[in-house]
């Protein structure tokens, strides 16, 4: 009988241990409510999140959420991860219930072994989820500024923010624009998150001009299909570079719709971004 495996850490896809889940199957990435991720230099350790813990003292509050990959594995696999683990001396193996109401065994340390450590950004111990509203829906264009990302998203609605063709878009004709977000009340955006290596999020800051000054990085609260809520970076145009009266290009306008395609993105949005992109 198989069992089921969060891992959140160094046992992920790309780290340095996940040789140890050979022989494992991948399920797909999950998340886990009611914890949250330490940074202990080479690795992250998660704790059962308690209140004085909310925030970092250098950093923005972190929820309490912790992004991972789930997998299943046998039992002698089950026994390998407490070796390397050090179970019950570093960690403790306990099962846990996810967010999407499944139930797997999850590697959780004790808040005496994290006292005065900072907290892994959003929860997702070296990546970061990505909230994409516009060409970047399109997974062929993703692919190529992002070699790295697994082609995995989550569709999310992003609440008081208002889509719009309002970037100005450099080196293009008079008038054509690219998508951007500007904060208003009631408004609201469907895109899809993504989750991005280090060097994948540092092309996505190149191919965005974010040194340059055309979009800025901004932390949002988004919520999935599902409900759950989830706190993801995202790209906002800055003031010097919105304009009103923008439209896009084909290419560009044809690129959002095969990601809205792409995604399942809610008819009724997709008919607005039709309407919009015309």
């Amino acid at each position: 009988m198989s069992e089921h495996v969060f891992v959140y850490g160094s046992l992920k896809r790309g780290e340095p241990n996940h040789p140890w889940l050979d022989g494992s199957r991948f399920l797909g990435r999950r998340r886990l409510g009611g914890a949250r991720l330490h940074d202990l230099g080479p690795y992250p350790m998660a704790v059962a999140a308690t209140e004085p813990e909310a925030h970092d003292a250098q950093g923005p509050q972190e929820p309490a959420l912790i992004h991972g990959e789930l997998y299943a594995l046998e039992a002698s696999g089950l026994e390998r991860l407490d070796l390397l683990e050090d179970v019950p001396r570093e960690y403790q193996r306990q099962r846990c219930q996810l967010s999407d109401g499944s139930r797997a065994w999850v590697y959780v340390g004790r808040h005496g072994q994290v006292i005065g450590l900072p907290l892994v950004p959003y929860g997702d111990w070296r990546s970061t989820p990505v909230f994409s509203y516009g060409s970047n829906l399109c997974p062929s264009q993703l692919a190529r500024r992002c070699p790295r990302w697994d082609g995995s998203g989550l569709v999310a609605r992003l609440e008081g923010w208002r889509w719009g063709i309002n970037k100005r878009r450099l080196g293009r004709a008079p008038g054509e624009g690219a998508a951007g977000l500007v904060r208003h009340s009631g408004a609201h955006c469907w895109g899809v998150v993504h989750h991005h290596s280090p060097d994948d999020r540092a092309a996505l800051d190149r191919c965005e001009g974010v040194a340059a000054g055309h979009y800025h990085h901004q932390r949002v609260r988004v919520i999935t299909g599902a409900g759950e809520p989830l706190d993801a970076l995202t790209y906002v145009p800055t003031p010097a570079w919105r304009a009103p009266g923008l439209s896009a290009g084909c290419d560009y306008a044809a690129a959002i719709l095969r990601g809205a395609r792409h995604w399942q993105l809610p008819e009724a949005w997709l008919g607005l971004l039709e309407a919009e992109l015309r």
